[in-house]
């Protein structure tokens, strides 16, 4: 009986535990059968030609989040999306549904702009023109002798150099002032065609107040060397120094500005030097002689525009040319002719009426007359060569000039290194070859010298010289353009 009890319980157990069972099988199938399918979708993603995107085309399910970003090639620009209204390069998307997304590029369009460039009175610049949108240039002003850059109308830049990214069109104009300081006077320029002056004078070269004309080929004659052209600028430099010994700086800066013509007794006609071939006979016709300019177009206006004394000769006189000191003397005295004549008196105080040599006026009584007299009647200085008579008033001019040439040689003890021999007897006596010489010979000369030429010439360095001259119209001038 006891052992029926226990099957009962065993059975009643196992049936309970076989419903248990069933149940849960039962739900969990049920569980299954009611989860949603996940949804997917087709996503396609390209790029325009010019262009690449980051991120692949793909089967994504709904709700995931792309991130696509367009990069265009070089030259291209991104212009926006097809499929999409977002601008920027990169597009956040939450897939849900297919899409189709293009990123779409193009050429960048060639822009091109104009850079005009003008410049002021007083300079040059740099060519302008049109270029591509965002090229850099260089603009370049540089001034003319005498005048200084002074800024830029159309841009804040202060230099005379600067750089340019042409983004639009831009004008530019270089301004330049004159140049007060004395640098306006103390100037040498480069050495450039005239045609424009004369037939004759091709080229020239401005060289502290005195313009330098230089032959071409005319009248049947070659042209005078650049080189050659160059070693007259030079000593001209060399005689106008201002940082040399003993000069009066606010002096020679007068004699230079009476030699531009700004002031003084040719106010308005300033200086000029010419330098020709051989000699004057050589050239058919002569310019020298009555007429003979009218032979050369501008020569004879040149004549009017410029105060003249002289020429300076080269390949004189057989057309091998000077060698050597005959070549220093030929340029250094015609040098001292000009600036002489036309520079000298007036920087002084009191040498305009000392240094007077107008063939206008009673100059018998200057302190250069009496000087020269002196000269004449001690025997130093000879005037045979020139008539002999010191009382001929036509004679005066070239008297006067030869004599303060003389009395400078002197007095720098330069031209017995440079004659031949070291004697320029009979014309200047060789008792008054230095300068102690000449203050025993000649005094009022030398009282004359000390007063007025010697603050305003500078002596050049004879060992400089005979080095510029050495090769006749080779080689080396040592001249440079300011």
């Amino acid at each position: 009986m006891k052992k029926n009890k226990i099957n009962f319980l065993a059975l009643i157990i196992i049936s309970i535990t076989l419903t248990f069972c069933s149940k849960g099988d039962s739900q969990s199938d049920s569980q299954i059968s009611a989860l949603p399918e996940i949804t997917k979708y087709s996503v396609s993603i390209s790029a325009s030609e010019g262009g690449v995107v980051d991120t692949q085309s793909g089967t994504f399910n709904a709700g995931t989040v792309i991130t696509v970003t367009a990069s265009p090639n070089e030259g291209y620009e991104f212009v926006g999306w097809t499929g999409s209204d977002e601008t920027a390069t990169q597009n956040t998307l939450t897939v849900n549904s297919n899409i189709v997304l293009v990123a779409n590029f193009r050429l960048i369009p060639i822009t091109e702009y104009t850079i005009t460039v003008n410049a002021g009175v007083g300079g040059v610049v740099s060519s302008g023109g049109t270029f591509v949108s965002g090229s850099v240039l260089s603009v370049i002003a540089t001034p003319t002798s005498g005048y200084e850059f002074s800024g830029w109308t159309g841009s804040s830049e202060v230099s005379s150099v600067i750089s340019i990214t042409l983004t639009s069109d831009i004008t530019l104009t270089a301004n330049f002032q004159q140049i007060i300081s004395e640098s306006n006077y103390y100037r040498s320029g480069q050495l450039v065609s005239n045609n424009n002056i004369s037939s004759w004078f091709d080229r020239s070269i401005d060289v502290n107040g005195v313009k330098i004309l230089i032959a071409g080929e005319a009248g049947g004659q070659p042209k005078v060397s650049n080189e050659f052209a160059k070693k007259i600028a030079q000593v001209f430099k060399l005689l106008t120094n201002k940082d040399a010994v003993g000069i009066n700086k606010d002096a020679q800066e007068k004699m230079i500005k009476i030699l531009l013509g700004e002031i003084g007794f040719h106010k308005d006609l300033p200086t000029g030097q010419r330098v020709a071939y051989g000699n004057a006979g050589q050239y058919n016709p002569n310019p020298l002689v009555d007429g003979g300019c009218s032979g050369y177009s501008g020569l004879c206006e040149l004549e009017n525009t410029l105060v003249l004394r002289d020429m300076i000769w080269y390949m004189s006189p057989d057309n091998s040319g000077r060698k050597g000191d005959n070549d220093i003397i030929e340029v250094f005295e015609h040098a001292l002719h000009t600036l002489q004549s036309f520079g000298t008196r007036g920087a002084v105080d009191g040498s305009s009426s000392a240094l007077n040599m107008s063939e206008d006026e009673d100059i018998s009584g200057t302190e250069l007359f009496l000087a020269m007299k002196e000269a004449v009647d001690n025997g130093v200085f000879g005037i045979n060569d020139y008539g002999g008579n010191i009382n001929d008033r036509d004679k005066w001019p070239i008297l006067l000039v030869e004599y303060q040439y003389l009395l400078t040689f002197g007095m720098w003890e330069i031209g017995k290194e440079l004659w031949e021999g070291g004697s320029l007897a009979p014309e200047w006596a060789d008792k008054a070859n230095t300068a102690s010489g000449i203050q025993q010979n000649n005094p009022l000369g030398y009282a004359l010298f000390n007063n007025y030429i010697s603050p305003v010439l500078s002596k050049p360095d004879l060992s400089e010289l005979r080095l510029i001259f050495q090769d006749n119209d080779q080689g080396l001038s040592g001249y440079v353009a300011d």
